[in-house]
Parts: C-alpha cells; structure tokens; sequence
C-alpha cells in the first residue's frame, strides 16, 4: 500500500504529477467497487455509492499519505466542476443515445445486472439488440456514470467520468517525460498534453462511447512500463500500474487485450534485463498478474464469470456462439476483399470522411478538402479519423525518426519497443482502419517526436519538430472547434423543441415514440414535460431529434 513507510524504502521519488494520475484511478477504482459490492448484496447503485467510496479512500489516505488526500479531493472538485460543463454538451452519438445512456439510466433506476437481465428492468432492453449490450458488456463505466447522475439527477452531466481517463493521461505523460527521459518542466507539459489530444478523444470526451477509456488505459500502460523497465519505477507506480490494468477489464472486452499486448514486450525485455536479479521481476509480474485476477473474477465478474457460469464465451456478443458481427455493415465502399495493413493506409492518407457509401479518396499529406469539415465532430470516423493533418503529421514525425537515426545510431530500448507495438498493432489489430478502434495508432508519431526531441542542438531538427508539433495542435484544434460547435447547435436544438413542445402541449400529454433512442424520454422528463411512452407506431407523429418521434394526446 502507499505510506511514508513504503516511500522511505524507496530510492526512486514520487512526483506529483504520479500521485495526480493515481488519485484519479482511486476516484474510479473506489467508487465502482463500492459500487460492485454493493450490486453483490443486492443494493441499488446511488449518491450514497460516491459518498461511501470517496470516504473510505480519504480516510486510508489521511493516515496513509497527506498529500495524496488533498489530491484526491482536487480531483473529486475538478469532476464536480466538469459535469457541470458535460452537463451543456447533449451526447447526440449514435450508440450514446441507443444503448450507453440507456445502461446509465437503467442502473441508476435500480437494475442490478448480478441478479437480473436488463429485460427485467427496463421495457426498453426489449428492443432490437438493446438487452445483447446491456447484458454482456463490461460495465465499469457505466456503473460510475450511474453513479454521477444519481447524485446531478441530469443524464448529460454522467459522461464527466471521461476526465477520469484522460487526467491520468495527461499526468502520468508529464512524470514519465521528465522522470525518463530528462525533459525540463515546460518542455514535459507541452509534450504532456499531445497524450491527451487523440483525436478520438476530443470526439467522444462529450460521448458516452468508450473507446476513450481503451485508449488512455493502454497508453497509461505502456508508461508505466517504461519506467518500469527503466528502473524509475516506485511504490505508487505499481499501485497505479495495478489499479491501470484491474480497471481495464471493465470498460471494454478489449482494454485488457491492448493493455496485455503492450505488457508481453516489455515484459520479455525485463525478464532478459533482469535475468541476473531475478528478485526484480516479481514485483511486476505479481502486480500485473493481481490486477487482471481482481479485474477479471471481481470487479469484471460482470460479465466474464457470468458468461462463464452461464455457458457462454467468455466475452459474449463478441465471440461464441450467437455472436454478433458489428462490421458486416460498418466497412465503406471499396475496402472488399483488402488485407488490414492495405485498409489501415487507405484510411490514413484519405479524406476524412463518414460516409459508408462513398469510396475513400487518397490526398497529398497536408492537404485540406472543405468536405472534410462536416465530418470533425462525429465521435466515431470511420475513414482519416485522426484528422486532416495527421498523414502529414506521420511523415514527418517518420522523417524525425530516421533523421534522428542517422545522427545518433542509436535508440533507448523503450522507445523501440513502444513503436515496434504500436506498429504491430496498427498493421495487424482488426480494423484498425477505424480510428476509434486503433486510437494506439495516434502514439506512433507522438514517441517518434519524443525520440527526435534528443536531439537538442541540431536545429534543422529543432524547426522540424517545431512543425510536426505545431500540427499536432492544430490538427486536434480542428477537431475542438466543431465538437464543441455541433454539441452546443445540438444541444440548442434540441432546448428549442422542448420549449416548442411544452408550449404547445398546453396541458395536453405528449405521446413520445422512441424508435431506437430510448434515453430521449429523460429529456422529457428532466424539463418535467407531462408525457407516456408509445411503443407502438404513432399515428399523427412530428420529428423530435433524429427517429424519435411525438405527438399530443387527443
């Protein structure tokens, strides 16, 4: 455990950067696992789940470590703070309205998925594939959303456990800068905040997908094992390094196989480094090892061990039998019959685009098309997802690489292996063409530039990586404008409507008709508009936001 007894053995300090990214793993790990043993003994998830987590955790750390409890409160008010903000964004992606909102609610009201299917709970799990995800999905996310709008009683302001995600990111890149490789304070910021810049999390930081947590886990992994294997490693990095992977298990079927894939390289690298010292492997080894146990069989025993129980794969609807294929319709045009290396490049250097129908176009590097632009802020390109710039941004970044080799003849063995994983895993993962899938591809120019950046005194190097870097902003800088632009036209929208709406209804009860969104009946309710729930085709319907429609009753 962490306390000044353990930091006292230590040769390796502590930052406060690490400890900031291990506060924000305890808010999760606490509250969902209050909340999963509560879930266990039969008790609904509520306010007092956040209330009991956040107190356990601040009372170990006042005895345990001080500083450690002022920066968990710091991060339990920054949350407080971003709901707030998440709060004015409506997440208008597809798969937030038609089934994570839809999780999030039908935890929040009561269903408890050890003991019951969501069918049982909620009459819209009866639609077409709802109860499939609600179901078998691994539900950490949800669970700590549940709990924020417990507390708000807003569905909108439950998407601010993405701060969570990308807080870790964000410190964790800093301390590992400047720990490892030796960057000065506002050189490791600046580098910091490309970690947490991914263009597939600017899209989904207002979304309730979950592909973002993915990311920052496996990133948050692949830190944490470079200062492992480089001998920065201390108490609160295996801590956070623990907490990393327990956590991954419950977000997405494959956050642990990322987190594993970046784990296996490293970890054969430290076996060999350390052949002579064996008593240096155990630590890690017994630390990865307990946390993909007490992610998997205990806050993972939804699904995995029920899946099991029930005769099921074991990461049902994915694989098995009865699984369900999500890219029989997904792939656009043209990508029939071609290898994932060919799709993944295709994809890289085309237009950004979303629309399945139309066949990638490939553009010369740093090139901009005006039709790129409406695509920006959906959470989820299929095609140039990483941006306008970012084929550009690769063959420069490439460029720094190759450049910085030929200079140096040289590379520090974390580098190598970071890119030799994420190279692997862009060329070969499955469907990694969608960036959403493979957001580990947008780290490939990230640790190129972090390898040229050695280069300090050659200044042809310095203006290149002063370019690649300027594009890096202004790459996620296309990306900020039109997601905070479109949440904020939606959201107006969708006010405006309700305003219409309620003016008209006059006393009259709306008759409201889904179709796939059910989450939309919480915006009714919220404005505390006088309304029932058709389950069948409405007579006289007007549009409400996309296929959700209404009408008043007669």
């Amino acid at each position: 455990m962490i306390g000044k007894g353990v930091r006292m053995k230590n040769t390796v300090g502590v930052s406060l950067w690490e400890k900031t990214a291990l506060a924000s793993i305890l808010v999760l790990l606490s509250v969902v696992t209050v909340g999963l043993l509560g879930l266990a003994i039969g008790i609904g998830l509520g306010a007092y789940t956040f209330l009991i987590g956040a107190a356990i955790c601040a009372i170990i750390l006042f005895f345990r470590d001080r500083q450690m409890l002022w920066l968990f409160g710091a991060v339990v008010a920054l949350l407080a703070l971003w709901s707030i903000v998440c709060g004015f964004f409506f997440d208008w992606s597809y798969d937030g309205m038609y089934f994570h909102k839809q999780a999030v609610i039908t935890l929040k009201e009561g269903w408890n998925p050890f003991y019951q299917s969501s069918l049982d709970a909620s009459v819209f799990a009866s639609y077409p594939d709802m109860d499939l995800w609600l179901d078998n999905y691994p539900n950490g996310s949800w669970i700590f959303s549940a709990v924020i709008y417990s507390i708000t009683n807003r569905l909108e302001t439950a998407k601010a456990v993405n701060l969570l995600f990308l807080l870790p990111v964000f410190a964790l890149a800093v301390d590992v800068l400047r720990s490892v490789f030796g960057m000065g304070r506002k050189k490791s910021i600046a580098f910091g905040v490309l970690f947490v810049i991914n263009p597939v999390f600017i899209c989904q930081v207002f979304t309730f997908y979950n592909d973002l947590p993915v990311g920052a886990f496996m990133i948050l992994t692949a830190l944490l094992c470079i200062k492992i294997v480089s001998g920065r490693a201390n108490a609160y990095s295996y801590v956070l390094l623990f907490g990393t992977i327990a956590f991954s298990c419950t977000v997405k079927f494959t956050a642990p196989v990322l987190c594993a894939a970046v784990l296996l390289p490293f970890g054969i690298y430290y076996a060999w480094k350390s052949r002579h010292e064996i008593k240096k492997f155990i630590r890690p080894v017994s630390v990865v090892l307990a946390g993909f146990v007490i992610g998997g069989f205990v806050l993972g025993f939804h699904p995995y061990v029920t899946h099991i129980m029930e005769g099921k794969h074991v990461i049902y609807p994915v694989m098995g039998e009865g699984s369900y294929d999500i890219m029989n319709t997904n792939p656009p045009k043209g990508f029939e019959g071609k290898s994932t290396p060919e799709k993944l490049l295709i994809s890289l250097f085309s237009k950004t685009n979303n629309f399945i129908e139309e066949e990638p176009e490939l553009k010369i590097p740093f090139s901009i098309y005006p039709s790129e632009w409406i695509h920006l802020s959906n959470a989820d390109i299929r095609i140039g997802g990483f941006g306008v710039l970012f084929s550009g941004i690769l063959c420069l970044s490439l460029l720094a690489l190759v450049l910085t080799w030929i200079h140096t003849k040289k590379m520090r063995a974390e580098i190598a292996i970071i890119l030799g994983v994420l190279l692997l895993l862009a060329l070969f993962f499955p469907e990694s063409w969608w960036a959403r899938y493979s957001c580990f591809t947008y780290y490939i120019p990230v640790f190129c530039l972090i390898y040229a950046a050695g280069m300090e005194k050659q200044k042809g190097m310095a203006v290149l990586r002063g370019v690649i870097f300027a594009a890096f902003l202004l790459n996620a800088l296309f990306f900020v404008v039109p997601v905070v632009q479109t949440g904020a036209e939606v959201t107006k929208e969708i006010h405006q409507k309700l305003d219409e709406i309620e003016t008209e209804a006059n006393g009259r009860t709306v008759i409201v008709r889904v179709n796939d969104f059910p989450s939309h009946v919480k915006l009714f309710e919220e404005r505390g508009i006088d309304y029932e729930v058709s389950h069948q085709a409405l007579d006289d319907p007007m549009i409400f936001y996309r296929n959700t429609k209404y009408q008043f009753a007669r």
